[in-house]
């Protein structure tokens, strides 16, 4: 059933006059539209037991969001410098590929319903994503999603990355619209956080996976559109015409 925890307006009374209809909708990619956060948290923490790191998966938890060069910033001062860092993620990605081949990394639900039914309603589509292109071309072809995108921007597209608003800056420029005609769907505070200094409407999606819960001072900096638990959500406002 959906689940509405905070919302600007009724999700379902339609927009009101005069306020600016969405025509691009910008959808973050790890923990939003593909369950791999927890993939990536457990590959962690199989790799730093092995290697008797001393690392935690509480240490872990407050990577989430954050870019490759961010996690590889911390996680080198505590392995001895980014060579080692390298090593590490390279046997990390080996377990990814095999989540990924043996069906343990799936989509979240209403992902692919909701990217269809935007495409279906004639909005533009856009990815916005830390991931690095390499890694995120392999989850999107696996998952049939790279034609599902009129733009995508990764993590090496940009030198600054979230909560930097440069990954949403620059997909408003590939795709010609104003902060104002965008809205972003994003699972972490720091993806929210950046698409509110890029001055776009986001709804704030957490990771289900995860135990969290985002507190009121937590989201009190947000340009929130909504906050809610499922992909759903979007797709009923997508399915109500409520966004255009």
């Amino acid at each position: 059933m959906l689940q509405q925890k905070k919302i600007a307006r009724c999700p379902d009374q339609p927009s009101t006059k005069g306020e600016t209809m969405k025509e691009l909708l910008i959808f973050d990619l790890d923990g939003l539209l593909l369950d791999t956060e927890k993939i990536y948290f457990e590959g962690w923490l199989a790799l730093f037991e092995k290697h008797q790191i001393p690392l935690s998966a509480e240490d872990i938890s407050t990577w989430r969001g954050q870019s490759w060069q961010q996690t590889a910033d911390q996680l080198a001062r505590v392995v001895g410098g980014h060579e080692r860092v390298q090593t590490l993620r390279a046997e990390r990605e080996g377990f990814i590929v095999t989540q990924l081949t043996n069906g343990a990394l799936q989509m979240k639900p209403y992902a692919k319903e909701t990217l269809a039914l935007a495409r279906e309603k004639g909005f533009t589509i856009a990815l916005a994503t830390s991931t690095m292109k390499e890694r995120a071309a392999k989850l999107l072809t696996h998952f049939d999603l790279v034609t599902a995108f009129d733009y995508m921007t990764f993590g090496d597209d940009v030198v600054a990355h979230k909560p930097d608003p440069a990954p949403y800056l620059l997909t408003l420029e590939k795709a010609g619209k104003t902060a104002d005609q965008a809205l972003v769907m994003e699972d972490s505070l720091l993806g929210a956080l950046a698409a509110t200094r890029a001055g776009i409407d986001v709804v704030l999606i957490p990771d289900q996976s995860f135990p969290q819960t985002y507190t009121e001072a937590d989201k009190a900096p947000l340009q929130l559109f909504a906050e809610t638990d499922s992909l759903q959500f979007v797709y009923h406002l997508l399915q109500t015409n409520q966004l255009k």
